[in-house]
């Protein structure tokens, strides 16, 4: 994936936490999208994740306004879900070519990823040290 990002997401904006844009996607670390478009907010809502192999092969997606507007053609985002149940937001990624993206390998390895996210986020909050 060309692009990807840790976003806080809450109701009313997308921040980019960390960003590696290797496709020129325009993003850097603290900057926003308009939250509204983006299926981020959509996981927000119901804390499910989403991957997306091709969306022109993925009939609930070829016709989504997200992917038109950014121009992607895969898609994973997954929540970041603090040890109290609170949503924080995503760890998310897109490219512009189709990718396979939902082996269970890579689903497995991204949620990993965001389960370590939000324990560090709890961590620093907390004052507490992980360990990894």
């Amino acid at each position: 994936m060309g692009f990807a990002a840790v976003a806080r997401v809450t109701e009313d904006r997308w921040i980019a936490c960390q960003v590696q844009d290797d496709i020129g996607f325009g993003l850097d670390a603290g900057d926003e999208l308009e939250v509204r478009t983006t299926i981020c907010d959509e996981i927000r809502s119901d804390h499910k994740g989403v991957l997306i192999d091709n969306v022109g092969q993925e009939p609930a997606w070829n016709t989504h306004p997200t992917p038109i507007m950014y121009g992607f053609k895969s898609y994973i985002s997954v929540p970041i879900i603090r040890e109290d149940g609170s949503f924080f937001g995503t760890l998310c990624a897109i490219d512009p070519a189709p990718r396979e993206t939902s082996l269970s390998k890579v689903r497995d390895a991204i949620d990993g990823f965001a389960r370590t996210i939000a324990r560090e986020l709890d961590s620093f909050t907390s004052g507490r040290v992980v360990s990894t």
